[in-house]
């Protein structure tokens, strides 16, 4: 749960799909909460950093529960999202949504806390930032969650971690790439780092 500086680790989020999902009458808050309780609890279960087998599955699913992963990719991609096409869009958001997951549990210490405080949300229609405040030993990391209501859920589409701000910190890696090549080949270049990961067990 913890990070003080860096790229977020979806995150870390902490502080980033089996979590119980929302309902309509559930705040952004809740939504959190509930899903930080459950990160915990499965932390909880392993020994050291780093889990295996079936738990780093469950892991993956827990803590990115919160995300949605196309509002994440149109930000993160920006002023590039609408130049895509619709088969590009769909598989940018499969291979980026796999390496955020495989990012979420290289450090589980990062969802250890002793202690998380929640400020009341601030709603505008659709849209809500939550922000919180993460304590473990006598240290604390301040996570503000911008959230965006679908249907009857509240999921987030960026995480702010000690003022650093996932999408920005993901559109300024991807917007650097595109101008250095294309979209394409930066595509590319993510999906064998994918690979990689996979051959790995990442």
């Amino acid at each position: 749960m913890m990070r003080r500086s860096g790229a977020p680790v979806w995150i870390s989020v902490i502080a980033l799909t089996t979590a119980t999902p929302a309902i309509a009458q559930e705040s952004p808050v809740d939504v959190i909460r509930e899903r930080n309780q459950s990160v915990q609890a499965l932390v909880a279960t392993v020994e050291g950093d780093e889990a295996f087998g079936p738990t780093r599955d469950r892991l993956k699913d827990e803590i990115n529960s919160l995300i949605d992963f196309t509002e994440l990719s149109t930000h993160a991609l920006g002023r590039y999202w609408e130049e895509r096409s619709s088969a590009e869009k769909d598989d940018f958001v499969s291979v980026f949504r796999e390496l955020v997951r495989n990012s979420s549990v290289r450090k589980l210490g990062v969802h250890r806390a002793d202690s998380v405080v929640y400020d009341a949300p601030e709603v505008t229609g659709d849209q809500a930032t939550v922000t919180t405040r993460a304590y473990k030993d006598e240290q604390s990391v301040e996570i503000v969650y911008h959230m965006v209501e679908k249907g009857a859920e509240w999921r987030a589409w960026d995480v702010i971690i000690d003022g650093s701000s996932t999408v920005r910190t993901y559109r300024d890696s991807f917007y650097r790439e595109i101008r250095a090549s294309s979209f394409t080949a930066m595509l590319n270049r993510l999906k064998e780092r994918l690979a990689e990961e996979g051959d790995s067990g990442a």
